[in-house]
């Protein structure tokens, strides 16, 4: 026989709409955003894997000074057991002065092939494919004109290639520019009729299996040796080798897709459990109010097994409609604007979404069962409380306390106000903690632009000199002040180390650095995220060997978005056999760019903070927005469950006589000065726990260092925003005291 309580539901729903509504977004909301990220992400990163077989992704390329004959391209082939692919390519000057790199459409067809965005790729002369982001940037469309060194050329295609994910122009640059670079391919005939002046012979190689990283290494070092004597042999040079697990084109889109999950990991546990608080509340305050329903109904002989179904259809439903919409607007909206901020900074293959259980099972399964529990527990401990006490509203045995007298000085509605905070102290607890969860969330969400911009103005303003130059080969004499440099690990990171022949008063550009005889200095980046002091340890260990170094750390140095260590030259020659040279200097070094492995400017840290910012930034503005409704909802809900709670003594009040303003000041001023006070109090312990988790997550899953840093703005947005939500509580729960019924108090039996 059907539940007779189910009758009660639609109306039910209809009474509470507003704290259903609610609820319904406070899960909706988190679940879309965490879920959308996660399913984009996901989608994306297994899209490149999938992509490294589906495109022939190479193992790695190298250049030559000539052209190699077909006859020891076949012997290079045998003897080393890969297989080599021509992949020529020529960089000429378009007539907007942006770098456009050539390639050839029948070099591709069999390595690194292409993806095509819109359009049809190349096929008649004076065609060219243009990359999708390049076109994007400079607001280029297919079938436009584009000249290149005064040739007219027509767009027949926006593309990307798997090896150009970002558009670096060098492996050298410290960032890619998708502004003024860009990669291109043309029929053979079209690219024939280019002038062979910049043309460069560069070939891709397979090896006839993946290999993993260490094996990697090791074959592209005994290739390297291999191919410099060939070709030595053959009146012809190895310009580069570079593989693909070091070639910044291929990899630095895949490191940050990889990098940024782990922040919606931390955002996805900070909502877990607030929204575990919420639903408590909620559900404890509905028990409350419905505890003489209850005692009602099991006194006519309902079944708790009756009474628990029908409290829990309402509170299931709600959570169901919820998980079912977030994921929707996952799968849709959101998934596509988060999909399309990493276009906006990528040149990425065309994805495919993935379905993607572990998002499901992370922000929709998990919060629900929760939620489920948690009324379920709610519920089940109330309605086993006997008829007779539900009946009283007596929902737990209180020993009969001593009532806390209040000096009469005090005038009366101020007396009246702290009566109310003393009874209703359990429930302004948890506003506190409430506000302490939506403080968190909101400051999660705010911090991070002004963080980036502050790590953007710190990296420019502790640039060490306006120029560091790293050489190829080992130079001396030059304009400027020589050190060497070598890269080691530690944990998961690469640490730069700097041997330095120049520093405190004999140093230009370090006179403030102090180097103890034996001892290392280690940049501020490095001593926060490790916590290294003076005295120290740390171990390095060079990648792909089983060498490790130990040194003793003596002090730091201010030298932000860097993780350096400093140390003597003597120290440096002392204990290491391989390095490079590097010279730091007003002004680019006057030699041959050919003897230049790598030049870092103003320019390229200045750029790099800039992709840093366009590509976290924009994603953080939806956290903002998402912290902030859920900011105002939380507020809105605390404050509603006081005036609930109360509404038998704001009864009262109007049978005395009090009038909706007095009733307002007791009550809505209230809990106005409380929720004040609870986002003041709960700013500061949300930035002590943000940092907590803040320094956990950088220091064990993410490579380099963020400075955790709050913008002092942001303690007075969030006041300002907490104060404006509590004004439109305020507002709406003084229309809803001026409906409550005075013959509510005379059917409360507790008063």
């Amino acid at each position: 026989m059907r539940n007779p309580l189910y009758k009660r539901l639609p109306k039910e729903l209809l009474k509470d709409i507003v704290k259903y509504i609610i609820m319904f977004l406070f899960l909706a909301l988190p679940i879309a955003l965490c879920s959308g990220y996660m399913i984009g992400n996901d989608s994306m990163i297994r899209t490149y894997y999938l992509g490294i077989d589906y495109y022939s992704l190479e193992d790695g390329h190298f250049i030559t000074t000539n052209e190699i004959e077909d006859s020891i391209i076949d012997e290079i082939e045998n003897e080393e057991n890969i297989n080599v692919f021509k992949l020529y390519y020529k960089d000429e000057i378009s007539n907007k002065e942006d770098t456009i790199r050539i390639y050839r459409i029948s070099d591709r067809e069999n390595i690194n092939k292409y993806c095509i965005h819109q359009g049809m790729i190349p096929t008649k002369d004076n065609e060219i494919a243009l990359d999708r982001l390049y076109l994007e940037n400079n607001k280029i469309n297919v079938g436009d004109r584009y000249k290149i060194n005064d040739i007219e050329y027509t767009i027949s295609a926006s593309i990307s290639l798997f090896d150009y994910s970002c558009l670096f122009r060098s492996n050298n640059d410290s960032m890619f520019d998708a502004n003024k670079f860009s990669i291109a391919l043309t029929n053979d005939n079209t690219f024939n009729n280019i002038s062979n002046d910049h043309l460069v012979y560069d070939y891709a190689y397979l090896y006839p299996k993946r290999l993993d990283k260490k094996e990697a290494h090791e074959m592209n070092t005994n290739l390297t040796k291999y191919l410099y004597q060939k070709l030595l042999l053959n009146s012809n040079s190895l310009d580069s080798l570079l593989a693909k697990e070091d070639n910044q084109a291929i990899q630095f889109a895949i490191d940050d897709l990889e990098g940024d999950l782990v922040m919606m990991l931390v955002f996805g546990i900070i909502i877990v459990f607030g929204l575990a608080f919420v639903f408590a509340l909620s559900s404890k305050s509905q028990i409350e109010a419905e505890a003489k329903s209850i005692g009602t109904l099991k006194a006519m002989g309902y079944s708790k097994k009756e009474l628990l179904v029908s409290y829990l259809v309402l509170p299931t439903i709600i959570t169901l409609l919820a998980g079912i919409f977030g994921n929707i607007l996952a799968y849709t909206l959101l998934k596509e604007y988060l999909v399309g901020l990493y276009y906006h900074s990528y040149s990425l293959p065309v994805y495919h979404t993935f379905y993607n259980a572990k998002a499901l099972l992370f922000t929709t399964v998990l919060p629900m069962v929760m939620v489920f529990i948690i009324n379920l527990l709610v519920i089940l401990k109330t309605i086993s409380i006997p008829a007779l006490n539900l009946l009283k509203n007596q929902l737990v045995t209180k020993k009969r306390k001593k009532v806390m007298k209040l000096n009469h000085k005090i005038n009366f509605i101020t007396r009246y106000q702290i009566r109310v905070i003393l009874q209703n102290k359990g429930t302004y607890i948890a506003l506190f903690f409430g506000s302490l969860f939506a403080t968190i969330i909101l400051l999660f969400g705010l911090m991070m632009s002004p963080l980036l911009d502050h790590y953007k103005k710190e990296v420019i303003e502790s640039q060490i000199a306006p120029y560091q130059t790293i050489l190829k080969v080992d130079i001396d004499d030059l304009d400027g002040e020589k050190l060497y440099v070598k890269t080691l690990n530690y944990k998961n990171d690469e640490i730069m180390i700097f041997g330095l022949d120049k520093y405190k008063e004999n140093s230009k550009y370090l006179g403030d650095l102090d180097i103890e005889d034996g001892k290392v200095v280690v940049s501020s980046g490095l001593k926060s995220k490790y916590g290294f002091k003076s005295g120290t340890s740390i171990k390095l260990e060079e990648e792909y060997s089983n060498k490790s170094y130990e040194f003793i750390v003596s002090s730091s140095y201010d030298v932000t978005g860097s993780l350096i260590i400093f140390m003597d030259m003597d120290l440096f020659i002392e204990n290491f056999d391989s390095y490079l040279t590097s010279y730091f200097s007003d002004n680019k070094l006057d030699i041959t760019d050919d003897y230049i492995y790598k030049t870092i400017t103003l320019e390229d840290l200045i750029l790099v903070s800039n992709q840093l910012s366009d590509s976290m930034g924009k994603v953080f503005i939806l956290f903002t927005a998402i912290s902030i409704i859920l900011f105002v909802l939380l507020i809105f809900l605390l404050a509603k469950i006081v005036i609930e709670k109360n509404q038998s003594q704001i009864s009262m009040l109007k049978i005395i006589g009090y009038d909706t303003f007095n009733i307002n000041k007791i009550y809505n001023i209230t809990t106005g000065i409380i929720t004040v006070l609870s986002v003041v109090i709960s700013t500061f312990i949300a930035q002590f726990f943000i940092k907590i988790c803040w320094d956990i997550v950088l220091k064990t899953k993410m490579k380099g260092w963020l400075d955790f840093y709050v913008a002092p703005y942001l303690y007075p947005t969030i006041f300002g925003i907490g104060i404006l939500s509590f004004l439109v509580v305020y507002f709406i729960e003084s229309k809803k005291i001026s409906k409550i019924n005075l013959a509510f108090a005379l059917k409360d039996d507790s008063l």
